[in-house]
C-alpha cells in the first residue's frame, strides 16, 4: 500500500538571539534547520508552505472583556485599542480578535495588533504564505507565566487555561529584581481589569534567574525547563499581514503580471511572425506561378498586339461606327446641332476634330456638352473649351475628342 508523502513545510521562528528555521509537518513538532543568529534570516525556496512568526516585539497581545453582540467585537476592540494609545491604521490586516470566554453578555476577548514596526532582520526573497505571532508556535503550560528570551529580548507570556492571553517583552534586559518588579506591576494591573485568571506557576525557558528569588518575589511556584520544539500551526488561523509583507506581495504580484503581459506580447509577436512567413510563402508561391503564366503569355501577347493593329487599320472599312459619315452624322445628333455651321471637320480613327459657329454663345456651350453624351462617340474624351464670342454675338468653337490608349 502506497504512503502518504507529507509536505514539508519552513517555519521563520525568533530565536534567542535571533531568526532561526525550523521544517516540519503540519501540526507535528518541527526540526531545527538553521540558526542564523545575527544574520538575516530567510525562508529556503523549495518548502511547500512557509509561515512567520513574529516576536513579541512587533505584536500587541492584549486581554479585554468587550460587551456587546460578537458581530461589535471588532469594533469594540478597536476603540479599547485608541483609548490604550493604540493605533492600527490597516484594521483588515492588523488586527485579530478571539473569544475565549463568554459571561453575563461580556466576552473576554484576545486582541492581536501589529505595530509599526519593520521586521528589519529578514530577507524576503521568498514570501510567507502567512503571518502568526511566535507565541502560537509552542505548546504552552496552562495557567502560567512564560518566561524566555527572544530575538535579546526578555518576552514573558501569560495563558488562560491553554490559551495565550497576554504576551509583551519586558523593559529589563535581564531577568533580575527589576525585571520581576515589572512582572508582579503587570500582574497585579491584569487583575484589576479581571482579566489574568488563576496564574498557578513560572516557567523559565531559559538559563539565567535565581529560582528561589523568582518564587520570594513573585510568590508563585517556579520551574525551569527546555522550551518544547515548535509546530506548524494549521493553516488559516491567523489573518495578519505586516506592511512590507503586503507591499513585497503587491511587488511580486506586478512583476507576475508584469511578466504574463510580455510573455503574452512575445506569443502575440512570434505569431505574427509566423503568419507574416505563411503569407509571405504563399505570396512568393502566387508570385512565381504568376511569373511563370507570364513567361507562356508572352509570345501570344506580341501576337494580340499584332491583330489589335492590324484591327485598327482595318476598323474603319469594317465597323460601320468608324465610317467618317457615320462620325458625322453622329456629330450632328445633338439636337442644338440645328443651328450649327461647320468650318472644319477633322476625323482620325482616334481623334476627331469639329470646328464650327453657333449663334450664341449660349448654343455654343450647349452643343459642346450634349456631344459628349452621344451614344456613338461616348468612346472619345473630350476638351471643350469655352467659346470665342464675336461682335455680332454670334460664337465659334473648337472641340476635341481623343480615344485614350
Amino acid at each position: 500500500m502506497a504512503r502518504t508523502r507529507k509536505h514539508t513545510h519552513d517555519l521563520l521562528l525568533p530565536g534567542p538571539d535571533g531568526w532561526t528555521r525550523w521544517t516540519g509537518s503540519e501540526g507535528s513538532a518541527c526540526e531545527l534547520a538553521i540558526e542564523y543568529g545575527q544574520s538575516a534570516g530567510s525562508f529556503h525556496k523549495d518548502q511547500h508552505r512557509r509561515v512567520l512568526a513574529l516576536p513579541a516585539s512587533h505584536i500587541w497581545v492584549l486581554p479585554a472583556w468587550l460587551n456587546g453582540e460578537v458581530s461589535h467585537l471588532r469594533d469594540m476592540a478597536t476603540l479599547h485599542l485608541e483609548r490604550q494609545g493604540v493605533r492600527v491604521t490597516d484594521p483588515q490586516h492588523g488586527l485579530q480578535i478571539q473569544t475565549l470566554q463568554e459571561k453575563d453578555g461580556a466576552h473576554l476577548t484576545r486582541v492581536l495588533a501589529l505595530k509599526d514596526l519593520p521586521n528589519s532582520g529578514l530577507d524576503l526573497t521568498y514570501l510567507p504564505d502567512e503571518v502568526v505571532p511566535s507565541a502560537t508556535c509552542r505548546i504552552l503550560p496552562e495557567d502560567s507565566i512564560i518566561i524566555q528570551r527572544e530575538m535579546s529580548r526578555i518576552v514573558v507570556t501569560i495563558t488562560y487555561g491553554p490559551e495565550i492571553i497576554y504576551s509583551s517583552p519586558l523593559s529589563a534586559h535581564r531577568l533580575n529584581e527589576l525585571a520581576l518588579n515589572e512582572i508582579n506591576h503587570l500582574c497585579l494591573q491584569l487583575g484589576f481589569q479581571r482579566v489574568l485568571g488563576r496564574v498557578s506557576s513560572i516557567v523559565l525557558w531559559l538559563e539565567e534567574g535565581d529560582i528561589t528569588e523568582i518564587e520570594r518575589v513573585t510568590g508563585l511556584a517556579a520551574r525551569r525547563e527546555p522550551p518544547p520544539a515548535p509546530f506548524i500551526p494549521t493553516r488559516g488561523q491567523s489573518t495578519l499581514v505586516p506592511s512590507e509583507i503586503l507591499s513585497a506581495r503587491l511587488r511580486h504580484q506586478s512583476k507576475a503580471r508584469t511578466r504574463v503581459l510580455v510573455l503574452s506580447a512575445g506569443l502575440a509577436m512570434a505569431a505574427c511572425v509566423a503568419v507574416m512567413a505563411v503569407m509571405i510563402s504563399y505570396a512568393t508561391r502566387q508570385r512565381d506561378m504568376l511569373l511563370e503564366e507570364v513567361a507562356d503569355l508572352s509570345p501570344r501577347a506580341s501576337q494580340v498586339l499584332d491583330h489589335k493593329k492590324s484591327w485598327l487599320e482595318a476598323a474603319p472599312a469594317v465597323d460601320p461606327t468608324f465610317f467618317p459619315m457615320q462620325v458625322l452624322l453622329d456629330s450632328m445628333t445633338p439636337s442644338s446641332s440645328r443651328e450649327v455651321s461647320l468650318t472644319n471637320f477633322e476625323w482620325k480613327p482616334d481623334r476627331l476634330v469639329l470646328r464650327g459657329r453657333m449663334p450664341s454663345a449660349a448654343l455654343a456651350l450647349q452643343y459642346a456638352n450634349e456631344i459628349t453624351e452621344v451614344e456613338n462617340l461616348t468612346r472619345f474624351v473630350w476638351e471643350t473649351p469655352a467659346p470665342t464670342i464675336a461682335s455680332d454675338n454670334s460664337a465659334t468653337f473648337e472641340l476635341t475628342g481623343e480615344i485614350k490608349p
